[in-house]
């Protein structure tokens, strides 16, 4: 199969009539668009996702009038929101009608409604006599793509037709806002604040991000927007790593620094990271890097919105440290430049003569005094239980090695089993370097 790129509304509305999937753009991202009236339209999208059907989509339409044979009821401050936001980043959950397809809802009782802003996708809609079921255009959990050659780059070959509107303005997903139990609750904080609804409906609005069973609407799923190589998120200031692709807000280092450096908001604004975002993740995922160290970006408006898409991106990592090499000066400098809030003592008995700075009732005060928390694990059945519960506390957990070779953290294959469980394993070296763990073959268990 070809796939066309081009901004040929009526040849996009011929392919949506006759059952094919279409990638279309909007101010947020790019989309994977079927009928959404079809179950047979629907469920291209979902195989050509690798998308589980417990997660929902959301409909797209032309304007709020279209909204009315899709849905049970317009409550009021719904129809306040499509007044003021529509088109625009915003998705309303409301009760859904029958004429909607379970498959598209994920067999629940409410639908995902938007009006998209995007003039070419605004004119597409105004020829179809139906709605749009629409999802981002990546494969499921992968970056959302926010221009026609990051759509290609996923499915060429595989859909009939891209709509080619350029880079998308916005490049951050659509907020989706709902009703329970009386209170309106944000699903997926985006690209209309939470402040800006609380002011314009005059009421307080919680968040309901985590899915408990089911998820309610997109973006729920813990793990999502993901690039192929480990994303490790939330420095303060991340360390040069030659491995690496770095992601700052909005510093400016000197390029010959680092070959692999990108900024994300080069004005500091937190609207133009938004619009940026994916654009960064894509091309970092094309650096000739192992993992990405990604910056904290600021947490208030639209920055929880980029916050919330990185928590999810984000990849489970710890880190191993050897000890009997480490003067101690080198060792706490170590942890303050990789950012170690958490050491987990792996050693079965904790003392050393070697470096006597490393016994554990000295290490352990020494660590509270920097703030760092301490735990002992030399059980290795239980090494898995204490590290979750210590990155419940901290972002950024390292293990303790009996070894001065953190790589030889392995007496217990540690190191192996924990990239088997999906964990990025990182070594840190006394030469301010960190090495990915490959997960080589690693001693005997008990040796």
């Amino acid at each position: 199969m070809e796939t066309i790129v081009s901004t040929d509304t009526r040849r996009a509305a011929a392919l949506l009539q006759a059952g094919e999937v279409v990638a279309i753009p909007t101010e947020t991202v790019y989309g994977l668009a079927a009928n959404a009236l079809d179950p047979g339209a629907v469920e291209k999208i979902f195989r050509l996702k690798g998308r589980p059907h417990s997660d929902p989509l959301i409909v797209h339409v032309a304007n709020a009038e279209r909204v009315s044979p899709l849905v049970a009821e317009v409550p009021l401050w719904a129809e306040k929101l499509m007044s003021l936001f529509w088109p625009g980043p915003l998705t309303i959950l409301l009760p859904k009608s029958p004429q909607v397809p379970a498959i598209v809802t994920a067999g629940l009782n409410t639908v995902a409604m938007r009006c998209p802003k995007h003039p070419l996708t605004q004119a597409l809609l105004e020829l179809l006599p139906f709605p749009l079921a629409a999802p981002s255009a990546n494969p499921f959990g992968r970056v959302s793509p926010t221009t026609p050659a990051h759509v290609l780059e996923y499915f060429d070959g595989q859909i009939p037709f891209i709509l080619d509107g350029g880079p998308c303005d916005t490049g951050i997903e659509s907020t989706i806002i709902g009703e329970e139990n009386g209170r309106l609750v944000i699903y997926r904080p985006g690209a209309i604040t939470k402040e800006t609804l609380e002011e314009v409906l005059d009421t307080k609005i919680g968040y309901r991000l985590h899915a408990k069973d089911q998820p309610q609407t997109p973006g729920q799923f813990p793990k999502h927007y993901a690039p192929k190589k480990p994303l490790l998120y939330g420095w303060q200031d991340p360390p040069l790593e030659r491995s690496a692709s770095i992601v700052l807000f909005e510093s400016e280092i000197d390029p010959t620094d680092h070959p692999y450096v990108h900024t994300l908001a080069p004005s500091g604004s937190i609207e133009e990271a938004a619009s940026r975002f994916y654009q960064v993740l894509h091309a970092c995922e094309k650096d000739p890097t192992e993992y990405i160290l990604f910056q904290e970006v600021p947490q208030e408006g639209l920055g929880l919105a980029i916050h919330d898409r990185l928590r999810r991106a984000h990849h489970p990592s710890v880190f191993t440290i050897g000890h009997s090499n480490h003067p101690w000066e080198l060792f706490l400098d170590l942890l303050r430049y990789y950012e170690i809030g958490a050491i987990l003592d792996l050693r079965r008995k904790p003392a050393s003569a070697i470096a006597p700075h490393f016994n554990q009732g000295i290490l352990q005060k020494a660590l509270s005094a920097e703030g760092i928390v301490y735990d002992w694990q030399p059980m290795p059945n239980r090494v898995l239980f204490s590290l979750e519960k210590l990155m419940n506390r901290v972002p950024r957990v390292a293990l303790l090695c009996a070894e001065a070779d953190p790589t030889k953290c392995h007496r217990y294959k540690e190191s192996d089993e924990l990239t088997e469980k999906g964990f990025a394993v990182f070594h840190i070296y006394p030469d301010y370097s960190l090495r990915l763990h490959k997960a080589e073959l690693s001693l005997p268990f008990g040796e």
